[in-house]
């Protein structure tokens, strides 16, 4: 028998997932990104977040992040830590559940469904993952999903990729010219405590190179975006990264991302103008390129976003899936 509850507001929320520890799908459905989201960006995103649960006695216990909204006088519930995520999916609850099972897909249907009927709303989904239980129980509802966002993926288990990444003539030439000018060298913040440490240079580098464009995306301003981020990497279960890639003591170029379940997502990247002729960002994205294969990373994730560098490298391309539901009628 299926039993179905919701987690109403932050306060709840984060009691929640101060409780209980969770297997994520993604790096944005860990406890760490939505303990950090709900408490540094929620409110400004004017969202509440909602935990819908569904526990079963003989299948792990599933845990969908919802925010919701009012959109003029309609009620909206997107997924939690939209539209700050790269990707929406469910978590399971392992502390107290049976694993191995598959996920109950009727039984998130239903609890998807009882959730709008519980708050009256419209159910806006996007950047779902194609093969994921949230976009099958959903659909199973009679919703029709629709490509959403193409994301980039390079295979680290693939030899010829990380060769023809690492080893690109142009990428040579450049690595070339500017070891003329000191040695180059790769360093990660593995650790929260790291991350922590670092982050005040890599923000200080990316508002360097976007603070004054007009189509930068949640620009660092010394505000919510910038808490979030420090909030994001003081959580050990939000297994953030940040790379960088240094020319002597001159950083170069920056690269703030996940490691989970086998794969690096990339999330953010900067690096320093006055080296812009010879491309740091793709001398950084070679060399991690080079580091993760070796230690065993099958998949760099390059999320969304079809820019011009990621559709220069060897990678697969995908679509993320989005999917709407009407408020359910009473019967």
């Amino acid at each position: 028998m299926n039993t179905v509850a919701f987690e109403f507001g932050a306060s709840a929320a984060m009691d929640f997932l101060d409780a209980h520890r969770l297997s994520a799908r993604t790096p944005f459905q860990t406890c760490g990104w939505w303990r950090a989201w709900i408490r540094e960006a929620a409110d400004a995103e004017g969202a509440t977040p909602v935990l819908v649960r569904l526990t079963r006695t003989d299948r792990p216990a599933l845990v969908v992040g919802l925010q919701l909204h009012q959109d003029g006088g309609t009620a909206l519930l997107r997924p939690l830590s939209w539209p700050w995520a790269d990707y929406h999916e469910v978590a399971e609850v392992v502390d107290a559940s049976p694993t191995g099972s598959e996920p109950d897909i009727a039984g998130l249907a239903e609890a998807i469904d009882r959730c709008q009927r519980e708050f009256g709303a419209r159910l806006e989904l996007s950047n779902l993952r194609a093969d994921g239980p949230l976009l099958h129980a959903v659909s199973a509802l009679g919703a029709a999903p629709r490509p959403s966002d193409t994301v980039f993926r390079l295979d680290l288990t693939d030899s010829d990729v990380v060769r023809r990444v690492c080893e690109r003539r142009d990428m040579r030439r450049k690595r070339r010219r500017i070891e003329r000018l000191g040695t180059l060298r790769l360093t990660c913040a593995d650790t929260s405590e790291r991350v922590t440490a670092r982050l005040p240079a890599f923000i200080e580098l990316h508002t360097q190179q976007w603070g004054a464009r007009p189509d930068t995306v949640a620009p660092f301003d010394g505000g919510v975006v910038d808490r979030t981020y420090a909030a994001v990497a003081a959580e050990p279960s939000s297994t953030a990264r940040l790379h960088e890639l240094w020319l002597d003591d001159t950083l170069l170029a920056g690269w703030f991302g996940f490691s989970h379940d086998g794969t690096y997502y990339a999330y953010r990247a900067a690096y320093d103008l006055d080296h812009g002729r010879d491309s740091p960002g793709h001398l950084l994205t070679a060399a991690m390129v080079g580091e993760l294969a070796a230690q065993g990373t099958d998949t760099f994730d390059l999320t969304r976003g079809a820019y011009g560098y990621k559709l220069e490298l060897p990678s697969n391309r995908a679509s993320t899936m989005t999917v709407s539901r009407e408020q359910p009628c009473w019967v």
